[in-house]
């Protein structure tokens, strides 16, 4: 491995620890933006090739040289007689492991993201598209999220409507969209790229995951700067709604539980003036200068490259094939070296000199190295960039002799930044439960005083108490109305009832009287009648008296 791929893998690693330590106070300071920003600064130095020979190392190739990394990378002048001897090839199986690590990195990752692709459109409803975004709805997502970079989608659940309100879901989709219009998907990938190049690094992996969180963060801020700082109740409520579901590689879910504290918390500071802004971008231009010329390889680096070049062109990773047969080759060559050895002197002993002139020739490529403590005539040092700190602010000196001055914030402008909390127990007037002011005072520092009435709140839970007791009695009166209204239907019904029973009554006695009457009077027309035969007429009466009978037996 060269010098320069060392250094830039230390540097890069460096570096993605400065930006940790940093991107708190710069998002509490100058906005979640420019934290955002400061990751620009890791791959910019994996981008940065060595700088020219003219010109002085960086203090970090000074600590690379000092720490004796240039000795063991370079080429070992092994001795003629020992390069028959079997060795274990170190440099090929250690370039082979991580460059098998990096593929096997960037397949998982490719192989996941067109499962979970091919699990979202999977029963998916399109419900609208926004120039090349489209927006559709998926059983199979938790929460609003994006995906894709040549054909971008923006995926809601299926009870998105149900579960947020109006407002919520305006804000979910503009915070999907700001991911597609800011391109951070495709940042994301190549941030994949970078962790590929660092799979085996555990600082990669932890700055990767902090990455992904200042970028929801900077979202946001974005969200909220479009909506206004009012709406944050609202869109908190969207973020703890969507709170859930996994990441993937080149989907931005709304929202990561293990970052949502943070974000909650982003969205309760103040917001970011013009001229804090400005000097966010400053800091991040200064801080991207200042770390690319302290990580940058020297002059050094780049006579080094040339002659470790080689030693990576000459790596024969058939070697590694040879480890599983090399044990049971090694007893042949010992056996027929011993006879060997003697034949040889015995024909001629200028033969022994005649072989060795073959393995010098491998020396043609060592020349370069000594390019590496070749001297190099005089020149004028002129640095690509020098950084002058002095009292309240830093000089940049380029090599095309642009200056650019960078005022440092004072402690009282760090004062003014920040504004000053007033909050305590208390009653203004009018007494509002909660009131809430600001102003600015002479040196422009912001006081925002907020005054929390416990009468007011007492009052207030007082006036919900009666207003809920006099709903209670409204209730209470209203039921008991209303059973008073079904027990006088009830009566009523049943007096009809009884009167209906009594009218049935009466109907059904004038019926059996008017039976007993006719019966008594085809008995009377019978008895008269002398033309029917006495039998007969003996045999009728009897019948018509036994109904009649009958009929006053049944007389109710």
């Amino acid at each position: 491995m060269s010098v320069w791929i060392a250094e830039t893998l230390i540097a890069t690693t460096l570096l993605m620890a400065l930006v940790m330590m940093l991107r708190r106070p710069v998002a509490r300071w100058l906005g979640a933006g420019a934290a955002y920003m400061l990751w620009a600064l890791p791959l910019a130095r994996m981008l940065m090739p060595a700088l020219p020979e003219e010109l002085d190392p960086s203090p970090l190739h000074q600590a690379v040289d000092q720490a004796g990394l240039a000795d063991l990378l370079a080429m070992p002048a092994a001795a003629p007689m020992e390069a028959a001897a079997p060795s274990m090839p170190w440099l090929e199986i250690g370039i082979a492991v991580w460059f098998i690590g990096m593929v096997a990195f960037l397949i998982v990752q490719a192989v996941g993201y067109v499962r979970f692709r091919r699990h979202m459109l999977r029963g998916m409803t399109p419900i609208g598209e926004e120039g090349r975004i489209r927006i559709i709805t998926s059983p199979q997502a938790s929460g609003p999220l994006a995906f894709g970079i040549f054909r971008p989608f923006i995926v809601l659940p299926a009870d998105f409507a149900l579960r947020y309100d109006a407002q919520e879901q305006d804000m979910a989709i503009a915070h999907e969209r700001a991911h597609h219009e800011r391109g951070d998907l495709t940042a994301n990938m190549i941030a994949l790229l970078l962790l590929a190049v660092h799979w085996c690094n555990p600082v990669a992996w932890i700055a990767y995951r902090a990455y992904r969180a200042d970028q929801e963060t900077a979202c946001d801020a974005r969200v909220l700067s479009l909506y206004g700082r009012d709406q944050a109740h609202a869109y908190g409520r969207a973020i703890l709604k969507a709170a859930g579901g996994r990441q993937f590689a080149a989907a931005c879910h709304l929202t990561r539980i293990n970052a949502l504290k943070g974000r909650l918390k982003m969205l309760s500071n103040h917001d970011m003036s013009l001229r804090r802004i400005s000097w966010g971008m400053a800091a991040v231009a200064l801080v991207t200068a200042t770390g690319l010329a302290l990580t940058a390889s020297g002059s050094r680096a780049a006579q080094q490259m040339a002659a470790i070049t080689d030693k990576m062109e000459g790596a024969d990773f058939a070697r590694l094939t040879d480890l599983v047969a090399q044990p049971a080759q090694a007893s042949i060559p010992a056996i027929a070296a011993v006879p060997a050895v003697p034949a040889v002197p015995a024909a001629d002993p200028v033969a022994d000199v005649a072989p060795p002139p073959a393995p010098p020739t491998p020396l043609a490529s060592v020349p370069p190295a000594a390019d590496i403590i070749a001297p190099v005539p005089p020149v004028p040092p002129m640095p690509p960039v020098t950084v002058r700190s002095e009292k309240g602010r830093i000089t940049v000196t380029h090599a095309d002799g642009r200056v650019e001055t960078h005022r440092i914030p004072t402690e009282a402008d760090i004062a003014r930044m920040v504004p000053v909390v007033d909050v305590r127990e208390g009653c203004d007037a009018g007494k509002q439960s909660t009131t809430r002011s600001e102003t600015v005072d002479a040196n422009g520092r912001r006081h925002i005083r907020v005054r929390i009435c416990k009468a007011g709140i007492e009052r207030a839970a007082e006036r919900a108490g009666q207003q809920a007791e006099r709903a209670a009695r409204q209730a209470e009166w209203q039921a008991e109305i209303a059973a008073q209204r079904a027990e006088r239907q009830a009566d009523r019904a049943a007096r009809q009832a009884d009167m209906d029973a009594a009218r049935a009554d009466r109907i059904a006695r004038t019926a059996h009287v008017a039976a007993i009457n006719g019966l008594r009077s085809a008995r009377a027309q019978i008895a008269a009648n002398g033309s029917m035969p006495a039998e007969a007429r003996a045999e009728a009466l009897r019948e018509i008296d036994q109904s009649i009978a009958e009929l006053r037996s049944e007389q109710p």
